[in-house]
């Protein structure tokens, strides 16, 4: 059925598929990552809500009814059962989860489009929805809002069933949930000709049949698109991500940039999109670009027709996505890289106002003036960077002990006997513990590694820990790695402990699956804290060769080393890893990937500079990441934000590093980096030892055509750096990579740095793609004592900087700022 209210008669629309039962509870998709961004913010009254009364307002609407323009209304975390309404003369509100978490404030109703009106007829399909917001300016943020109406329990009812109809310009949604099954979120216009722009970003939208419709200017950036599983086979039908119809005088419809879908339906069971056509205006303009998707997506026939309407007449494309979904087939229309250069998120955006959300506000910034040269001045902040968008404190030791386990061994020379050796004894008893223990109630707990007189030392091969278990490690007690190659091996990979040209013949020494599992160590008085020795730097048993030497020798021989990592980390939301020490790890220490909440706080890496391969940490494809109060020294990263999927919201605070190869993003971004906070750090070129980096960087964004995305919304502030070759590293063809996954760095930031003691080679780098993917980049109160640099298409904003890039391409224009330079120290790392 078709929106009423709209500006022409829709025809009967959209064929529905099953949709299943209603949404069981408000925490049926407590799974689904939740993502936060900054958002522009109002000075004027703030109404609060809350629905057990403790605030002036017990529900939206009447905040909303009370509400004048511009001015913010704050909702308690509850569950407000409701139909809610902006009307269009309340513009510049925003409306705001108060708690941040949008799984603890919703609002939720159950109509759908069949649903019988008080005084007759239906709601219609617009009239169905849970929120109307019809104002201009408008911010949501950090709410759900559900429509829970379900076919089964309405037989004969038509279910679109809508959780958000936006229809007014300029409005941004940030961080908030629209859950529902079909017609899940209507963006649209009051007008055919009228641009109505909305910008969604980190948003999570369920759904089944044709969950984002609409005409209006929508662009979905760095969200999360959940395919709801309705049961069909594999090759069946499930349902339509998208049924657009972008009338023909609009240039942009729908844009799906930087994001991820999400299902867990069979292979072959989802269509991109179909074009809705209910009048001869109606050409639908719908792409993905640069999105994860998943087998459940047609990739061979991702789009369809639709009320007896091609698909081939609409305005369909994909461009650089990623994942099994991805089509590859000639039928499918894609962009080429000059089009996709003039169908990014800020262009969908920017209509005749210049209108930019991405960056807080219109012409904040760095902008270069057509000539290159400096102009005139412009506004400019440290950057749109919030980082982590949950309240991270120092975490605490679980408070429940499940299982304590006693040592038996002492090491000698971190070393011990021929059997210990070859068959590592504490495998097992450790292992059964793990096994053993179950989360008790909503708190974690504890299997603890505890001395035993003069006994510190456990020896073991690769453990598992479980959801909701923290293995925690006695301050003085060390928890050692095996040395023999067959603790870690693989089946059906290559043989661990030699070379070989493909990867992954050794598990890790310590796995984690499941949520709310950790690593932590107690830490005395002293300052010692609990260890895990990798033992990297000893001879792989029945050889004479270090794990780390067989790392050189790949090199070499230009193979892979078949080395075990020390902790990985696979789709385990809250993970925690505390006050613990890693050392000599045989290749990565800490590799976290695919899950929503790591913390890392007072971890000590120490690995010498020069052992290749031995990243520090490693988050990969994570939401909400805090990596904070650490220290850090490896032979390679120090840390690496990895965006093979999509990487949003990370805080590296407080950290200092020895030797590495600096605070990295990349090379993987293919699926995307923004979001990130780097704040308050110190980088060294040399380790504790006076080794010093053979990849010296500061700080630095690598990547390539070969594993290439968009990296976003960067902020570094007050970073100190001193002894390091490279101290600015923006580099777009790392490595040489060669693809066609391009790589876009754009909205970087660097606000207070200060590079000292640089050797006389010293140089920075800033190398954007092409002219039109140029680096994106504000340099503000840097000072690097060595300001070579070299560079290319990039827009550059200077403030109070040392540093001028110059190259081809390279546009340079003067900014307005603030602040100063930051004062450094540099302390040595500390004794373990």
């Amino acid at each position: 059925m078709s929106p009423q209210s709209h500006r022409r008669s829709r025809v009967t629309r959209r064929t529905a598929v099953a949709a299943g039962g209603a949404l069981a509870a408000v925490g049926g998709l407590a799974c689904i990552p939740l993502f936060a961004q900054a958002s522009s913010t109002h000075s004027a009254r703030t109404l609060t809500v809350a629905a057990d009364g403790s605030a002036p307002y017990r529900t939206v609407q009447a905040a909303i009814d009370a509400a004048s323009p511009g001015e913010t209304i704050s909702v308690a975390k509850g569950v407000y059962h409701e139909v809610v309404t902006v009307p269009a003369a309340k513009s510049g509100l925003t409306i705001a989860g108060a708690t941040g978490n949008p799984a603890d404030v919703v609002i939720t109703y159950d109509n759908a489009a069949g649903t019988k009106k008080p005084g007759g007829g239906q709601l219609g399909t617009a009239g169905s929805a849970t929120a109307t917001f019809a104002a201009k300016d408008l911010t949501v943020k950090n709410l759900t809002i559900a429509n829970f109406f379900g076919k089964a329990a309405h037989p004969g009812i038509s279910g679109q069933a809508v959780a958000l109809n936006a229809e007014g310009d300029r409005q941004v949604y940030e961080h908030d949930r629209f859950l529902g099954h079909q017609d899940t979120l209507l963006a649209w216009a009051p007008t055919a000709t009228t641009l109505t722009r909305q910008y969604f970003r980190g948003d999570t939208i369920a759904g089944d049949t044709d969950f984002l419709f609409g005409d209006a200017d929508a662009v979905f950036d760095h969200d999360t698109l959940v395919a709801r599983d309705n049961g069909a086979a594999a090759g069946g039908l499930n349902g339509f991500l998208t049924a657009a119809d972008t009338d023909s005088s609009q240039k942009y419809g729908f844009l799906i940039a930087n994001s991820t879908v999400s299902s867990t339906a069979k292979a072959d069971t989802y269509y991109l999109g179909r074009p809705w056509h209910p009048s001869a205006t109606s050409v639908a303009q719908v792409l993905f670009r640069n999105t994860v998707l998943p087998a459940a997506i047609k990739k061979a026939t991702p789009w369809t027709d639709m009320s007896g309407f091609s698909w081939k007449s609409a305005r369909f494309a994909s461009y650089a996505d990623t994942g099994p979904g991805a089509a590859t087939n000639a039928g499918t229309p894609r962009l080429t890289a000059a089009q996709a250069a003039d169908r990014t998120v800020r262009k969908y955006l920017a209509g005749t106002d210049g209108w930019d959300p991405t960056r807080g506000s219109a012409g904040t910034g760095a902008s270069a003036n057509a000539s290159g040269s400096a102009g005139s001045a412009h506004a400019v902040t440290s950057g749109p960077a919030t980082g982590d968008s949950r309240h991270v404190t120092e975490p605490r030791l679980p408070s429940t002990t499940c299982k304590t386990v006693t040592a038996q061994l002492t090491a000698s020379g971190r070393a011990f006997g021929a059997a210990a050796e070859k068959n590592p004894p504490d495998t097992a008893v450790l292992q059964a513990a793990l096994d053993a223990c179950t989360r008790n109630g909503s708190g974690p707990v504890a299997v603890e590694l505890k001395a035993s007189g003069s006994h510190n030392a456990f020896l073991t091969g690769p453990l598992t820990v479980h959801q909701g278990e923290i293995l925690v490690i006695d301050s003085g007690v060390t928890l050692y790695g095996s040395r023999n190659p067959a603790s870690y091996q693989v089946k059906g990979k290559p043989t661990c402990g030699t070379l070989s040209p493909a990867e992954g013949g050794c598990a890790p020494l310590i796995s984690v699956s499941g949520a709310h599992a950790g690593i932590e160590g107690v830490r005395s008085g002293s300052g010692s804290q609990g260890r895990i020795d990798g033992r990297g730097d000893q001879d792989i048993l029945g050889t004479s060769t270090t794990w780390w030497a067989l790392a050189r020798q790949a090199q070499t021989a230009n193979e892979n080393q078949q080395n075990p990592r020390l902790i990985t980390v696979k789709n385990a939301d809250d993970f925690t890893l505390y006050d613990i020490d890693l050392l000599n790890s045989p290749n990565f220490h800490v590799t976290y990937q695919n899950g929503n909440g790591f913390t890392a706080w007072g971890v000590r890496i120490k690995t010498p500079a020069d052992a290749r391969n031995t990243d520090g940490i490693d988050p990969g494809g994570a939401t909400d990441v805090t990596i904070e109060d650490s220290w850090i020294q490896d032979g390679d990263d120090g840390i690496a934000v990895k965006g093979g999927s999509a990487v949003r919201n990370v805080t590296i605070a407080g950290n200092h590093f020895y030797g590495t190869h600096g605070i990295s993003i990349g090379s993987e971004t293919a699926g995307g980096v923004t979001n990130v906070l780097v704040e308050n750090n110190t980088v060294a070129g040399t380790d504790s030892s006076g080794i010093v980096s053979g990849s010296s960087n500061g700080i630095r964004i690598k990547s390539s055509a070969k594993s290439g995305g968009e990296v976003s919304d960067v902020s570094y502030v007050n970073t100190c750096i001193t002894g390091v070759r490279y101290p600015l590293v923006f580099d777009t063809h790392y490595a040489n990579g060669s693809g066609s996954r391009i790589p876009y760095f754009t909205g970087i930031t660097v606000a207070g740095l200060r590079a000292v003691n640089s050797p006389s080679n010293a140089q920075s780098v800033f190398n954007g793609y092409s002219p039109a993917y140029p680096l994106g980049l504000t340099l503000q109160n840097v000072s690097l004592d060595r300001d070579t640099s070299t560079g290319q298409y990039a827009k550059i904003g200077v403030y109070d900087s040392t540093v001028t890039p110059s190259g081809t391409g390279v546009t340079v224009t003067k900014v307005q700022g603030s602040g100063s330079l930051p004062s450094c120290a540099f302390p040595a790392y500390p004794p373990l």
